[in-house]
């Protein structure tokens, strides 16, 4: 059980320290209100013995004015800012995650490097971030001119859902600020610096580009840029010397190349000059990888990385909240009442339409087979971590003389004041509490042969196994959510060609239980695509749409379906969008194009995009016989 006794700042239960650094200490908190109303937040608090140095809460109070303007999902948000007698305090989101220094030493570890696409995503993320932040303008529309300072593994988080954020502006300066950092005061962790930040000289935003680079480097070679002690590795950093990537990693794709130089860019006028810039070639980088990675993808390997911090972080949180929430009714005697019960997404569709006719060209539009399912791999690791979870809850759910655990808010944070500089003294990781697993229980073995039947295979089993666990509690369905939804899918792709009617019902399912896939978006969509039950089809295609805006097969579908339509403007914009995307089938795509371009009389458009299919893939003979018959008809003409 924790020794540490709870502490009330106004309105906020502190439960625990997370961290403490150079000026400030970190909290994990609680705020209560009526009805049972409770949520996890994070508490930075100015340390005691500091609370009389005025250049040092002037800093604080700087941070928490500039922190509250962002308003960004991959910045931690600020929620309050306050001072309780002689103590300042930050209120912020609560963030359950790792950061990337932990997640890079856990990976070489457990031997579980990040691949490319998910170093991509990671990095496309903090541009976003950094983007929004450097362009960023006040009420008046001026300027603010925020520089993180301080992008550096450290001061990136990735949750157990697979968001990324940006943690601790503390030491970022907007330009109107009065407490402005002194030129030649070198600020933020040296081997992440830029050059002109280590010499000590003016930057701008263009600086932390530089840093992006630098993560982006280590994390698609796995090694560090810049080593050795901190002189060291000041040297090297102000004159931007640090071994060629492709030198470390043969691999690397020629347009990561390309990104990684013009953000590593020695002279700040041959760098990117936005993040949005940098953001823009990485998204072209995954296109060109042909890969869509996404938080549900990140999600899982964090969950793999960290099994087991999760299940003692879960432990740990269960059991602090319930102590402060006894202490506090020690005192104030509220009054709990149970939360309603959660509802089931619904899926949105657009309104109906007429049944949609055959197209008048004498070519028929070619539509493409759905792709295949992701793999399921390494749920055994996943499958213990959540078991324990599960056992854990059960156990509650079973003593009803307990007080009922708080559901955990996504989140809980990792993080430190930033340090001055390279070598200097470190936070001390939060320890985590030990304690023995929980005892097998019925919820631990169902959730087990759930997830043995999964990655064999067995939708159907796996489905009823998962329906068991979703009767030992409400709570129970968020826990399982995402395996149980892909279960389903899995036994509706098995199903779809014999009972298509029970084939729609389990997919419509899984898109209620987890409204995020988009595998089963995308399958009902073809479902319904083939039932002729197109309103329908193009609802679930938007919904993909939604959840990840660079699938091209959802636009080739949603093309498809509008040239039967006959509505040619339209489906000629989806395949266009599919051109811009340029999948493996890009030559099809130009063939639909050349195809609707036709109808609507844009003869020109259309050969150009037929000789383009035919030049990317001389063997599509379709594209090759209409080309040769629209050039015999343009020439009779002339």
């Amino acid at each position: 059980m924790t020794t540490f006794q709870k502490q009330r700042i106004g309105k906020y239960i502190l439960l625990d320290k997370l961290a403490v650094g150079g000026m400030a200490e970190l909290y994990r908190a609680m705020i209560t209100g009526v009805q049972g109303f409770e949520k996890l937040i994070a508490i930075k608090k100015i340390l005691p013995h500091l609370a009389n140095e005025e250049e040092l809460v002037r800093s604080f109070i700087d941070e928490a004015k500039l922190a509250a303007l962002l308003h960004h999902q991959n910045i931690v948000q600020i929620y309050d800012f306050g001072s309780l007698g002689d103590t300042y305090f930050i209120a912020m989101e609560y963030l359950l995650g790792k950061d990337c220094r932990i997640i890079n030493s856990k990976a070489k570890e457990k031997d579980l490097l990040l691949e490319l696409p998910l170093a991509l995503l990671i990095v496309s993320r903090i541009c976003s971030g950094l983007d929004y932040a450097h362009k960023l303008k006040d009420f008046q529309g001026k300027p603010l001119n925020i520089i993180h300072r301080d992008i550096s593994p450290q001061n990136i988080l990735i949750t157990y859902e697979g968001d990324v954020k940006i943690v601790d502006f503390g030491i970022a300066k907007a330009a109107s600020q009065t407490t402005m950092t002194q030129m030649g005061m070198i600020k933020g962790k040296v081997a992440y610096m830029s050059p002109e930040q280590a010499a000590g000289k003016a930057i701008d935003n263009r600086s932390d580009i530089f840093s992006c680079g630098i993560i982006l480097y280590e994390m698609v070679t796995g090694t560090r840029m810049f080593s050795g002690d901190t002189m060291h590795i000041l040297a090297k950093v102000r004159d931007a010397q640090f071994e060629r990537p492709e030198e470390v990693r043969q691999d690397l794709p020629e347009k990561l190349l390309e990104v990684l130089y013009r953000s590593l860019a020695k002279d700040p006028a041959n760098r990117y000059q936005t993040c949005g810039d940098m953001l823009t070639d990485l998204e072209e980088c995954m296109q060109q990888l042909g890969v869509h990675p996404s938080a549900n993808v990140l999600a899982k390997y964090m969950k793999i990385l960290f099994a087991e911090e999760i299940i003692a972080e879960e432990q740990h949180m269960q059991e602090i909240t319930r102590i402060g929430l006894m202490q506090e009714e020690a005192e104030a005697k509220p009054v709990v009442v149970p939360p309603p019960a959660k509802e089931t997404a619904e899926v949105k569709t657009s309104p109906a339409r007429d049944a949609l006719k055959k197209t008048d060209t004498d070519e028929t539009p070619v539509q493409p087979s759905p792709p295949a399912s992701p793999k399921k791999t390494l749920y055994a690791v996943i499958a213990v971590a959540i078991a324990m979870v599960i056992a854990l809850m059960a156990t509650f759910v079973g003593n009803k003389d307990e007080p009922p655990p708080t559901t955990p808010t996504p989140t809980e944070q990792q993080q430190a004041a930033p340090e001055v500089a390279e070598g200097s003294a470190q936070v001390a990781p939060v320890e985590q509490q030990e304690g023995s697993p929980p005892a097998e229980t019925p919820g631990t073995e169902l959730y087990q042969q759930a997830m043995d039947a999964l990655v064999a295979k067995r939708y159907g089993d796996s489905v009823k196994y998962f329906e068991k666990l979703l009767q030992l509690g409400p709570g129970m369905q968020d826990k399982i959510a995402v395996s149980y939804a892909e279960a389903l899918v899995g036994q509706a792709e098995k199903l779809a060609k014999t009972d298509s009617k029970q084939a729609t019902e389990l997919l419509e399912k899984s898109t209620h239980i987890n409204p995020d896939s988009e595998q089963a978006h995308f399958q009902l969509g073809m479902l319904y695509l083939n039932q002729k039950d197109y309103p329908k089809a193009i609802a679930s295609f938007q919904n993909v749409i939604h959840i990840n805006p660079k699938f091209p097969d959802t636009f080739f579908n949603l093309g498809f379906i509008y040239a039967l339509s006959k509505d040619y403007a339209r489906a000629e914009e989806m395949y266009k969008r599919v051109v811009e995307l340029a999948p493996s089938y890009v030559d099809e795509a130009l063939f639909n194009l050349a195809l609707v371009q036709n109808v609507q009389g844009k003869k020109a458009e259309c050969i150009a995009n037929l000789e383009k299919a035919v030049a990317i893939n001389p063997k599509n003979a379709p594209a090759r016989n209409y080309l040769k018959k629209m050039q015999e008809a343009s020439g009779a003409n002339q």
